[in-house]
């Protein structure tokens, strides 16, 4: 593996330290342990690249478990049907997720010149930290705060739950099941060929380890981000965010059709 020198900022994970804290039983304790797996994979990448390699896919894992646990203990419908004790759901999680940030940016450039700035930005949420969203409109001073951040609410000929719901299918590709599904399985299987020798030998790290790295801090930076969107809005006081209940629908629709092309 080559390990050029660049730099790790695993710290830029630390932004989140104030939100955890905040969290509860396996949502805040497999979160924190998915920071401390990416550290001691920086820690290790010279040494020890495939066991490197193989914390910061574990640090993927955790971070998903903490999102998946998240929206049962909100009781999300349909959140009963996600098992984070399954390797596969955790990966499929990962990849939805990143399907869903691509929907926004997408929704983002379509908006053109309605929307100006958006951000997110860590503050009080009745006495817990968490992100809220600030979305400018046009180019004027004023902007909107959704609350629940991700419980947005337009009028038209559709309701933005089904425009999300049928362009997430697009960018999903639900149509080529076989392909997603070979996805998921590389994903699920890529720790087990750091791990286990085959018949052509015992395994020999490849690649570039500190560009993985990088790539799986990117990746458990997204799921926290998604996890402080969703886990201080809780009820009674908040209703449960409709592009959160519309995104579990598309993955259990999704999952469901994953499982039956296996069998």
């Amino acid at each position: 593996m080559d390990n050029a020198a660049r730099s790790l900022d695993v710290e830029v994970l630390q932004q989140f330290q104030g939100f955890l804290e905040g969290c509860s039983g396996r949502t805040k304790w497999a979160s924190f342990n998915a920071i401390a797996h990416l550290r001691k994979s920086v820690e290790i990448s010279k040494i020890d690249p495939a066991m490197a390699a193989f914390r910061a896919v574990c640090a993927e894992e955790e971070a998903a478990t903490a999102l998946i646990n998240s929206l049962k203990e909100m009781d999300y419908e349909g959140a009963d049907k996600l098992y984070f004790r399954n390797h596969a759901d955790k990966h499929a999680v990962v990849l939805f997720v990143g399907t869903v940030m691509q929907w926004f940016q997408n929704r983002k450039a379509q908006a053109g010149e309605q929307f100006g700035q958006h951000r997110i930005f860590f503050d009080d949420i009745d006495g817990r930290i968490g992100l809220h969203l600030s979305i400018q409109l046009g180019r004027s001073n004023t902007a909107v705060h959704p609350t629940p951040p991700l419980h947005l609410i337009v009028h038209g000929a559709k309701t933005l739950a089904e425009e999300f719901q049928e362009e997430m299918k697009d960018l999903l590709g639900v149509e080529r099941i076989h392909e997603i599904r070979r996805l998921i399985d590389q994903r699920a299987n890529f720790r087990n060929t750091l791990l286990y020798a085959t018949p052509a030998g015992i395994p020999k790290p490849a690649g570039d380890i500190i560009g993985f790295i990088d790539n799986q801090i990117g990746i458990v930076n997204h799921l926290l981000v998604a996890l402080a969107l969703i886990d201080p809005w809780r009820q009674p006081k908040y209703p449960l965010s409709g592009i959160v209940s519309v995104s579990i629908d598309v993955f259990v629709d999704l999952m469901d059709r994953v499982k039956k092309e296996k069998t």
